[in-house]
């Protein structure tokens, strides 16, 4: 009996470290997209402005 409670709390606490983990993992792709489309328009920037002088 108490073995199956403690089977249910590790698989409970499990269950709620993966989802801490894929929102992590989403929250750190999300963040390189907006640096990646940063960097993209900071090129385009520069570029447009040596073509401009």
């Amino acid at each position: 009996m108490t073995m199956a409670i403690i089977l249910f709390v590790a698989n409970i606490l499990l269950i709620l470290v993966s989802i801490v983990g894929i929102v992590l993992l989403m929250g750190i792709l999300y963040r390189g997209y907006i640096l990646l489309g940063l960097l993209i328009a900071e090129k385009k920037n520069t570029r447009n402005q040596a073509v401009k002088d």
